[in-house]
């Protein structure tokens, strides 16, 4: 689904990236500037981040069951899961050591198909939860779920933390695109901050092989920031919110231009609102 996205994103914009609204200013003065290359367009293969090698293991799984009580068989029902696995080792001067990854990440919506029109809703938003390795050592994971929206919105914010040998970080997405108004459904990006609020990372999740990161100097963050930026670069989005309102589709319809890609629980310290 991103590399689609990518796609429609170089022809809208005369060959031009949508990219992340104050990447650049994001993270602080003492920041590192990264990228993560080579990521496969395919489920298996090895990536790059600075000197460090990595390899990724991607399962896309899901399911979709249908029924109908209609006895012509135009109006039916489903019940469409995305759900999926992802692994990853990275290793090298980058993280001064080695950093293994195991996650799962889910989402269901229902959808009401009536001839060829199909109406779909959320009914459990998008979660992604793994946990992590580092020197053969367990030192934490991460969680990150999508928040159920309020009103007609095409933004499916995303809030979490990640916990790294005893350092943890909260991450928020980011769905403004730089030199437009429109926002995004799933994220461009993410900011990774500390407990306190301050912002000592960040990650543009939208290319077609590379990620931009800047990551924080100091190690133990930087460990935490690299798991979760890593994770989330990797990652291929089942997708975001879907509402079945009408005037939900229209507003959706207006911003699909600036549309980007690849789950209400308490995450660490932050409370997410309930259905």
């Amino acid at each position: 689904m991103r590399a689609t996205i990518v796609i429609a994103s170089l022809l809208l914009g005369g060959c031009t990236l949508s990219r992340m609204e104050g990447f650049d200013a994001i993270a602080p003065a003492e920041g590192e500037r990264l990228d993560l290359s080579g990521i496969p367009l395919w489920q298996d293969g090895t990536f790059r981040l600075g000197l460090s090698q990595g390899h990724v293991r991607r399962r896309d799984i899901g399911a979709t069951r249908e029924w109908s009580d209609d006895p012509w068989g135009v109006v039916s029902q489903a019940a469409v899961e995305r759900t999926g696995t992802l692994a990853f080792t990275l290793a090298g001067p980058e993280v001064g050591g080695e950093i293994e990854g195991r996650c799962r990440y889910g989402r269901v919506e229902a959808q009401d198909r009536i001839g060829a029109l199909t109406l779909s809703e959320t009914i459990r938003p998008m979660r992604l939860a793994c946990t992590y390795r580092f020197d053969g050592r367990d030192v934490g994971g991460m969680d990150l779920a999508a928040l159920m929206p309020i009103e007609a919105t095409v933004a499916e914010p995303r809030l979490g933390t990640v916990a790294f040998d005893g350092t943890e970080l909260t991450l928020s997405s980011s769905h403004h695109v730089e030199g437009s108004r429109n926002g995004t459904d799933t994220p461009i990006g993410y900011r990774v901050e500390r407990i306190d609020g301050r912002v000592v990372g960040a990650i543009e999740t939208n290319g077609w092989r590379t990620r931009r990161l800047i990551v924080p100097q100091n190690m133990a963050e930087r460990r935490a920031a690299l798991a979760a930026m890593v994770t989330l670069g990797l990652f291929r989005d089942p997708g975001g919110y879907r509402l079945s309102r009408p005037s939900a589709v229209r507003h959706r319809r207006r911003r699909r231009a600036h549309r980007v890609e690849p789950e209400a629980p308490v995450i660490g310290r932050i409370a997410l609102r309930p259905r």
